[in-house]
Formats: structure tokens, sequence, C-alpha cells
């Protein structure tokens, strides 16, 4: 028999535990209804979600990404609706998946709302179709299997929220005794797939025999109420919204527990379901609260007043002076001899490495999809619809003038429920012109990001800018794979300069980001002045592209634009009063110690922007405080 007749073997897949142990606790509990699993290409996600379906005796149902709302929900049955002249409800394809397993491959590129409407139907158990005169509903009781992969930003926050747990891959990329093991099963696979599935038939049954037995013992269960406090208090750490990651934990770690064949939830139970509920669910525009820095802050405001501070212009000596005169003295060197160089000189061209790079969140998402119009065939960042006849057809709407491009299905579905009325002559169908509807196409479609990073001598103590151009680096990576433009603006001393315009070149953006010195004053009122001339213009010139402004700060401004001016009340009150048309700010604190001033989130809210702290970028960084909340 060949490898196409049969499934690869669930416990023949070398690796991804995490990824077995999500499926694993969905199939024993029937309240884990969505999985998704994160991983590189090739990383075998798809074989064990095929796989799962041997392993459960359920058959997988594929959802094509192509697919329409009546395909996948229901509708009208055309046919059924011309021949009885009313209308008839067909049911979609989640109607086959009730009581067997939903599968669906690069999840984040299926069509937002049709996703949404998935997960809320699979979460309720029913589909309700609701459409052109149809009225109806069915069961859907099924497992949702979604893949997706580790580089792509994926769904939106609110949607990702839906899954009950999320993996993700580790698959052994440096591990060559394994990736050997991996061929070689392979090849024994394709060779004889027979003899290999014989050949883990007693670990198969094993497995199936350990999902029946928890499933026996899951009502039994029980979980004490200090660990409940535990979920709550990490939940609320992790600063997820709403309730579902402490639902979802609670179902996680008690399917955990019956799995090995315990009636009593541990902390270990716990620690494990948080690694695969709480990942996808954190809001990072919520940071957990931080311990403790012995007065880092007061420490690093104190530098800053030395940078800051005008009577320091001159800085002070190698010898500790204060750079002025001293008095006069007999044993005085004379003048003529070479001097130390002022040290506030050095420190205003101070250059500072780049620091630690790491993969970043999706910080321009908000979990809210707006539907623009593009021309634009360049980009991977977000959907927009196009502007002419190219990109996938999404949906249908009523023409408001002339129509190029024509929906027959949804034309002849509007036309359908008037056959009987209606003259044929010797047409089949008889259309008219209120029936015609056009497709409403879309693509993927890049944005410009302009980075305004502040460059004064505020950022420059403790090498806190080299932490910053990190961040930027990595966020300039990250514009890199999505396809977008991305410029460049510093601001240091009285000036804001435009370093690099917008490009794709991050190569490019990169030696200029190297060799960005830092130091000197603050005049961020100007910078907002400069950014805000330029993208206005910029904005124009590229109708119907998403622009956004990540402006990087302490949000301490110490330059008036005007002079006599307080510097901060000048900049809040003209952020209040920024607008520029098709263009989001989003404000990164850069700020840093355990006593931290609010000046870049107050900043946030004056320009309607996003707030980010620096340190919620890294998606990294998630595991470390999860295993350090449990101890």
């Amino acid at each position: 028999m060949s490898a196409g007749d049969l499934s690869f073997p669930f416990s023949a897949v070398c690796g991804m535990d995490d990824a077995k142990r999500s499926i694993l606790c969905a199939l024993v509990n029937p309240n884990i209804r969505t999985v998704l699993i994160r991983g590189g290409h090739g990383s075998a996600k798809t074989v064990l979600a095929r796989a799962s379906g041997a392993l459960s005796g359920r058959r997988v149902v594929n959802v094509p990404l192509n697919v329409t709302e009546d395909a996948l929900f229901g509708g009208m049955d055309a046919e059924e609706t011309v021949r009885q002249g009313r209308a008839v409800m067909q049911e979609g394809l989640l109607s086959r998946a009730d009581g067997n397993i939903l599968y669906v491959d690069d999840v984040d590129l299926l069509d937002t709302r049709v996703l949404a409407t998935m997960l809320e139907c699979i979460s309720e158990g029913t589909v309700r179709v609701e459409r052109e005169g149809i009225s109806g509903e069915y069961g859907c009781d099924t497992l949702l299997i979604a893949t997706m992969g580790s580089d792509s930003p994926g769904p939106s926050p609110h949607l990702l929220d839906r899954f009950d747990v999320c993996s993700f891959s580790d698959f052994p990329e440096d591990d060559e005794a394994a990736r050997e093991e991996i061929l070689r099963r392979n090849a024994e696979f394709l060779n004889d797939a027979r003899g290999f599935v014989d050949g883990y038939a007693d670990e198969e049954e094993d497995v199936r025999s350990g999902i029946s037995r928890a499933r026996r013992i899951l009502p039994l269960v029980t979980i004490s109420d200090g660990l409940l406090e535990v979920i709550a208090d990490l939940c609320t750490r992790m600063a997820v919204d709403g309730m579902r990651a402490d639902i979802a934990m609670v179902r996680t770690s008690m399917a955990i527990a019956a799995l090995d064949g315990r009636d009593e939830v541990l902390r270990g139970d716990v620690e494990e379901a948080a690694r695969i509920c709480l990942p996808h669910r954190r809001n990072h525009s919520q940071p957990p609260p931080e311990p403790p820095q012995d007065q880092d802050g007061e420490d690093d405001r104190q530098d800053d007043d030395r940078n800051e501070d005008p009577s320091d212009s001159d800085g002070e000596t190698d010898d500790g002076t204060d750079g002025r005169d001293p008095p006069e003295s007999s044993d005085r060197p004379d003048r003529d001899e070479e001097q130390p160089p002022d040290l506030q000189d050095l420190l205003d061209e101070i250059m500072f490495e780049v620091g630690e790079q790491f993969r970043v969140i999706d910080y321009l998402g908000d979990g809210r999809r707006v539907i623009r119009t593009t021309s634009s065939r360049k980009g991977r960042r977000s959907m927009a619809e196009s502007n002419d006849s190219t990109g996938r057809y999404a949906r249908s709407r009523i023409p408001d003038g002339r129509v190029v491009d024509i929906a027959f299905d949804a034309t002849i579905r509007a036309a359908a429920p008037y056959q009987a009325s209606r003259a044929h002559g010797d047409l089949l169908i008889s259309i008219e012109e209120q029936d015609i509807r056009r497709k409403v196409r879309e693509r993927r479609s890049g944005c410009t990001i302009m980075f305004l990073v502040d460059a004064s001598g505020s950022l420059g103590v403790r090498r806190r800018m080299a932490a910053v151009k990190g961040a930027v680096l990595s966020m300039l990576r990250d514009s890199y794979v999505k396809r977008d433009r991305i410029g460049l603006m510093a601001f240091r001393r009285d000036s804001a300069e435009l370093v690099l315009p917008p490009t794709r070149s991050v190569e490019y953006s990169y030696r200029h980001l190297e060799e960005l010195p830092t130091g000197g004053k603050t005049p961020l009122g100007q910078a907002l002045v400069t950014v805000s001339d330029f993208m206005t213009s910029y904005s124009r010139s590229h109708q119907g592209e998403s622009c956004y402004i990540v402006l990087i700060t302490d949000g301490r401004a110490n330059v008036p634009v005007r002079e006599g001016a307080d510097a901060n009340d000048e900049v809040r009150k003209m952020a209040a009063d920024l607008r520029i048309p098709q263009v989001e700010w989003i404000v990164i604190d850069a700020s840093t110690g355990y006593v931290r001033f609010d000046n870049a989130q107050r900043l946030a809210e004056a320009l309607e922007g996003t707030y980010f702290r620096l340190e919620d970028l890294n998606a990294d960084r998630l595991a470390e405080s999860v295993r350090a909340v449990i101890g």
C-alpha cells in the first residue's frame, strides 16, 4: 500500500513534544476545542494534525484558504431555490466536521472575518446561517487544529485569544542525530508505508489507551484553590485580556493531570499548561510589574541631569574638576601644556554598539481590521481591498457604478428567489439589473514606517542606547520580511535630522543606525514638527498606503520650540493638536529603572497612539517570565 493511503503515525513524529501534548489535551478534554501549532516550514505540523485523525478514529476535514463564507458555513442552495421558488438553505463544510477534526493550514492567510466567524461557531458548537433570506442552524461539535509559520505575525490578538492552546515547534534544527532519524523514518515510510505503520502499531495503541484512560479520569480530576490563585496571578502578571486564558489553563491543567493518570492537578501541570496557553495571549500594551532594581531609576535620572544640565555643558575633566579655571596657584601647570579633552564633548559624540536583537511582537497590530483600498502590489503586512481586478475574491457588494468584475455566484443567489415570478424566455435564469453584484478582492500590502529615535543624552546613560538600537534593528528586520518601506529620523541637541528616507533596504538602514551618534539635549518638540511636515507630504503622495510613526523616547524634553516655554508642556500640547492623514503613532518608552516617569505614556495618549515599553517588543521573553512567576 502506498504512503498516500496511510497517515504517518502520531508516535513516529520526532520531537514536537509541546504540539503533541496540545493535541492530546484536546483529544482528552472536549472543552478544549481549538489548537494552534506554530513552527517553521517542514517541521511536521501538518503531519501531526493529520495523524491525530487516525489516532482518534475521526475524519480530518480540510478547510481550503480560498473558501467562501457560503461554502464554509452554508447559504442558499441556488439549484433548489430556483426549482422550488423559495429560499432553501444548504449546509456548509462545517457540517462535515461535526464529530470530526477540522484542519486549517496557514491559518494566518485565511480571511479574518471568515476565521472569526469559524472560531465563534466552533466555540458555541452551533453554526447559525442568516443571509440572503436564509435562516437556519446545525450542530458543529468539532476540534479545530490550525497551523501557521513561526515567522508570520499571525492573526490579530483577539483572534489568537480564541485558540485555547498554542504550541511552538521544537524542531531539532541543530540536532544532527535527530535529523538523521527523521530522514530514516521518512525513507522507511515511503518505501513500505504499511510495514512502517504496523511497526508503530503498539506505540499507537498505547497512546490511544492513554487517551481513553484520561477521558475516564477527567471527570474526577480536582484542582486546589491554591493553584487557582496561581493561575489567576500568572494571567494577571502576563497582562492577558479577559478570562479565556484563565479558563483554558484550568482545562488544560486538568487534561494534563488526567493524561498522567492522576485525579489531582499539581503545580507542574499548571506550569506546563502556561507554556501552551499564555504566550499567544499576552497583552503587550499592558506590561507586568517589574521588581525593584536598587534605585536604578533615580541613578539614571541623576545621570540624565548631568547630561542635560546647561551649567554642565563643559563637562568634567579627567582629574575630577568641573572644567572651570581653578584659583591661581604656585604649583599650577603651565597653560601651554596639553590639556585632556573635554569629557562632555566626548559624550556628545559617543557611539554605542547595536544591542541584542530579538524576535519582535506584532507591534503594529491592535486587533482591529480596517479595510483599506490600495493599488500597491508589494508587501506582506496586512490585507487591503484591491482597486483593480487583481487579488483574492473575498466577498461581493452591490455596485455603485459601472461593473467590470461581476460576482456571478452572488448575482445568481440574489436573483434566485424571484425566478418564479419573472419571465424567462429561453433563459434558465432571469437576471435583472438590481441582482448584479460585483466582486470585492483583497490582497496583502505593505506600509511605510518612520522610526523617530531619541538620540539625546538621556538615553546615552548606562548604555541604554545600545538596547534602543538593538530594538530598532529588530523592528527593521521585521519590516524587511513584511516588505515595508522603512525610514529613520533622529533628534538630539537642538534639531531633528532625516537620517534615511523611506526605503526597503534593511542593510542601508543598519549602516545608518550603527553610525548614529548620541548625546546632548532633547528637542522632542522640534522632532514632532519635523516628522509631521515630512510625513504629511509623504502620505499625500502615497494615497491609500498605511503609514506609521514609531517614536522611541523616554518622553522627557528639555529644548522648547518657543523660547521660554516649558518643553514638556509644549510637547503635550503639540501632540494633542497633531493629526496626520492616514498616519498612526506608536510610542515606545525607552526609559529604564524601577522608578519610571510617565512622560512617554502621556505623550502616547495625547497623540492617540499605541504605547509600549521597550522590553515588551521582545517576543521571546515571555517563557522566562512564566518560569519566574511559577517559581
